[in-house]
């Protein structure tokens, strides 16, 4: 595949993709683009609604049927599921880790073996989040291991 970014003056910028057809690398590529415009709404406790990019949180976890998103310096809760996160950010990167917990992998600083075949992940904010031996296989495919 061949990549060309040009600047240009205009005061919007746009993504042009050009493919003879339409295939599953062009349709992840899409999937990717429209995913990261997208904006994730949260709340305060006050009720308050907040908008977030996808790429402020670490973490989503699912704590007595209520769903809460990590980000480095606040807490936040959302409307969506565990299994809406991860199926609409998967592109960016979203993954299951643990039935209660879903991780952004652009947010791992480090992974650490632990008893059990359980993984230990610290996050860009320091914070530590267990991945479970389940899920672990998959957090080694996501990221290439």
């Amino acid at each position: 595949m061949k990549i060309t970014v040009e600047h240009c003056d205009t005061p919007e910028n746009e993504v042009i993709l050009r493919c003879r057809e339409l295939d599953e690398e062009m349709l992840h590529i899409l999937a990717l683009l429209r995913s990261g415009m997208q904006s994730l709404c949260a709340f305060t406790e006050e009720r308050e609604t907040v908008f977030l990019s996808p790429r402020e949180v670490l973490y989503a976890e699912s704590v007595e049927e209520r769903t809460w998103l990590y980000c480095e310096r606040a807490v936040w809760r959302t409307a969506l599921s565990l299994s809406e996160l991860e199926a609409r950010y998967e592109a960016l990167g979203f993954c299951r880790v643990s039935r209660s917990m879903v991780v952004n992998l652009h947010g791992i600083r480090h992974l650490k073996s632990c008893a059990g075949s359980r993984i230990e992940a610290t996050m860009r904010n320091g914070e530590k989040v267990m991945i479970s031996r389940h899920y672990g296989p998959l957090l080694r495919e996501r990221l290439g291991m």
